[in-house]
């Protein structure tokens, strides 16, 4: 662990980490001690204050070589209590100390009521800590639990703990893994099982417990990103979290667009803002304004979302969004459209015209004045619409998929560790391709497993190795490791993509366990190139994703992994500085984990929110219809039309409207390219030419016909001059004729405005 300078843990005083879980078992003292004998091979004093192994023999050995401090003895009402001999730390004075259960209470007698409090007292001695614990017992958060497991929880941390800490981690197992180890008697005494298992230990309540923990770790994650001096390098929000800004001004018109704000908040897992502009200046508000405001105060409160009265003094109202915006670090804001009036809506004040101008780093949703014909968006799901994942009936085998945020996290390192464990379970596990990249920890962990040999192939004068498909399936093991997933074949392969071999190893029955850093999913492309700069080359789709029964994180925070690549744990020591001057920044690292989290925590929501409609009809579905050209920026209109669609289990439609009855052979090529993403997404994909060389008018046809409820397209290049509100746009026509669906414009973020 390292300070946010780099400099070593335990060089300045009272630093404190946290390993947080989502319930007893997933291995918190287990990396805690880790990371304890950690710092002792790196020269730094580290004693252990308090752990309790539980029987747990893995656990216990990791305690081997660590410098164990007696514990006070306390006696009361005849029984004989063990707690943290804070006299002993403060006497011994080491560098860190290792102190388990940080909500336990003390038993009568002790310094401290609390042991949080204990560790709170060592902080200020200048002694740094290693603790953990469950989410469940985080002040603030346990109501959310309660309601989940139906069980109230009496140990509690405050918050502001958890805010003082240095570093947080999450240690993220999923249930199904954390009910086999139950089963195996990792966890409790074999008596105790079954009825953990038919209680605290059901799959629901790990479920719900691990994506509170998740969602947990990444609002931590952002509050220390925006903190952070590195935070503005990043133009805009991050974004890795959606934060929604809903505009009113008369409340009979905000009860529908702070409804539709609310829906989109909860299902997007986002922060709800609602915005009044008011006035401005020392004239006071009305009765009939004051009772307006009030209405839209209480409606806001009931829908969750937090009120924000803005003056608007001299400012145009557009500017005013888009200042609150930024501030807030808004990433969708929804508006109504005002109701048309054509004789001067080109000159007077329009806040949608000055968003659709101003705007580059938040999206733009317009919602219509017209509500829609009753008959819209009730529509029955079609047996063809997108999947809910995990239903493909060709796959025979098991897809278990490792994410991280970065190199060097420990993804495969964990993969090895746990192979190793079902091989001792009686598993027929091999290796079909593994990449150590040097890294003696990991190739350690490979140990005595079967390694497959890989398939030399031939190219240009060159030989190159890939994971050999046909030698596999001849082996025919129960579980095959294959790590980088995002992987691209050597030219000459069976199959393009390493994914393509893994889908196809399950087709054949292989249970096969994998490996990916975030930034390679395709649906987050444009995010991870905004954050970092970087255009990510070699990407997976997110359908493959979705036919994972596991998807695993592994959580290192920046500055323990930057202190890895700082010891050449993950790059040779040529590759360092130049690491630690781009892609390995603190921002970066801080914006991809939280995308990690968030991640993995959507795909626990959307795991839950199947097993809740398991055995039910076919539901109600929206569709939404996103409208490109095909240019390369409709690749980041699809992505994100996407996103939201798989959010609302909407159905994602995607039309080209072409104009010129000839294309070149680059527009061609780039056609294929923007239908084979659509393909890729699971999207219905259509062209169509423009009638009357009527882009809006084409569009706007085939959202009556789809009966859409959303439309998604690219905010128009910004054109400078007074002429320039005379110009009409496709929008433009969309916006007057199809006032019954709403617009949701995407950014540009990146793209330099036309002068």
């Amino acid at each position: 662990m390292t300070s946010n300078t780099g400099e070593v843990f335990g060089t300045n005083p009272g630093q404190l980490k946290i390993f947080i879980g989502a319930a007893p078992g997933v291995g918190k003292t287990y990396t805690m001690l880790r990371e304890a004998v950690s710092l002792k091979e790196r020269g730094i004093d580290v004693v252990i204050g308090y752990v309790d192994v539980r029987d747990r023999p893995e656990t216990a050995a990791q305690i081997d070589g660590l410098e164990i401090l007696p514990r006070k003895t306390i006696h009361f009402h005849h029984r004989v209590f063990e707690e943290v001999n804070i006299e002993a730390i403060t006497e011994r004075s080491p560098d860190v100390v290792v102190i388990d259960e940080l909500a336990h209470s003390n038993a009568p007698g002790s310094m401290f009521p609390k042991r949080y409090m204990d560790v709170e007292y060592l902080l200020d001695q200048g002694i740094s800590v290693l603790t953990t614990v469950n989410v469940q017992h985080i002040e603030g958060i346990h109501d959310e639990a309660e309601e989940i497991t139906g069980i109230p929880v009496r140990e509690l941390i405050p918050e502001s703990l958890i805010k003082r800490a240095d570093e947080v981690s999450v240690i993220d197992v999923t249930p199904e893994t954390l009910r086999q180890r139950l089963r195996d008697g990792s966890i409790y005494p074999a008596d105790r099982v079954d009825q953990a298992l038919q209680n605290f230990f059901r799959k629901s309540n790990l479920s719900g417990l691990r994506e509170l923990a998740l969602r947990m770790v990444a609002e931590d994650v952002d509050e220390r990103l925006e903190r952070s001096y590195s935070r503005r390098r990043i133009p805009g929000p991050v974004g890795a979290k959606e934060v929604i800004m809903v505009c009113v001004s008369h409340y009979p018109r905000a009860v529908k667009l702070i409804g539709r704000g609310e829906r989109m908040a909860m299902r997007m897992k986002a922060d709800l803002y609602v915005l009044f502009i008011s006035r401005g200046g020392e004239e006071p508000l009305s009765e009939k304004e004051r009772a307006n405001l009030d209405k839209l105060k209480a409606l806001a409160d009931e829908c969750e979302g937090e009120f924000i009265l803005e003056p608007r003094n001299d400012r145009k109202t557009g500017a005013v969004i888009a200042d609150v915006a930024a501030r807030y670090n808004v990433t969708q804001i929804v508006i109504g459209q005002p109701a048309p009036d054509r004789k001067w809506e080109l000159w007077r004040e329009n806040p949608v015209r000055y968003l659709l101008r101003n705007l580059r780093y938040t999206d733009l949703r317009i919602v219509g004045w017209r509500d829609a014909p009753d008959t819209m968006f009730k529509l029955p799901k079609s047996s063809d619409a997108q999947s809910d994942g995990n239903q493909n009936p060709r796959l025979r085998g098991r897809l278990t998929i490792y994410v991280g945020a970065a190199p060097g996290v420990g993804k495969t390192y964990k993969m090895l560790q746990d192979a190793r464990d079902w091989r001792k379970r009686g598993w027929d596990v091999v290796i079909g391709l593994i990449e150590t990249h040097g890294r003696a920890e990991t190739a350690a962990q490979i140990g005595d497993l079967e390694v497959i040999p890989k398939k030399q192939i031939q190219l240009e004068g060159r030989v190159y190795e890939e994971m050999d498909v046909d030698a596999i399936l001849r082996r025919e093991p129960t579980m095959v490791l294959v790590d980088e997933l995002a992987h691209t074949n050597v030219p000459g392969s069976v199959r393009e993509k390493r994914y393509q071999d893994i889908q196809y190893l399950l087709e054949q029955g292989i249970n096969v366990v994998t490996a990916v850093n975030v930034q390679h999913l395709e649906s987050l492309h444009d995010k991870v190139e905004h954050i970092t700069g970087v255009k990510v080359r070699e990407r997976v789709p997110d359908w493959f994703m979705k036919l994972a029964r596991e998807i695993k994180l592994i959580d290192v925070t920046p500055e323990t992994l930057q202190q890895r690549l700082v010891e050449g744990r993950i790059y040779t020591r040529d590759k360092i500085e130049r690491a630690l001057d781009n892609f390995f920044q603190t921002a970066n690292l801080a914006a991809l984990r939280e995308l990690a989290l968030l991640e993995v925590a959507d795909d626990v929501d959307q795991r839950i929110d199947r097993a809740r409609h398991t055995g039910r009809n076919s539901y109600d579905v929206e569709r939404i219809l996103v409208c490109v050209n095909h240019r390369p920026h409709s690749e980041k209109l699809i992505r994100r039309g996407w996103r939201i669609a798989d959010r609302l289990h909407a159905e994602l439609w995607v039309l080209v409207v072409s104009i010129d009855e000839v294309m070149r052979p680059q527009d061609e090529r780039d056609f294929a390219k923007i239908k084979h993403l659509s393909e890729q997404f699971d999207a219905h994909f259509l062209s169509r030419p423009a009638v009357n060389h009527n882009v809006g008018l084409t569009i706007v046809q085939t959202a009556m016909e789809l009966e859409v409820s959303q439309l998604v397209a690219g905010r128009p290049l910004t054109q400078r001059g007074v002429l320039s509100r005379l110009k009409t746009n496709p929008l433009d026509y969309v916006l007057e004729h199809a006032e019954f669906v709403d617009l949701h414009i995407v950014a540009h973020e990146r793209d330099r405005e036309v002068q």
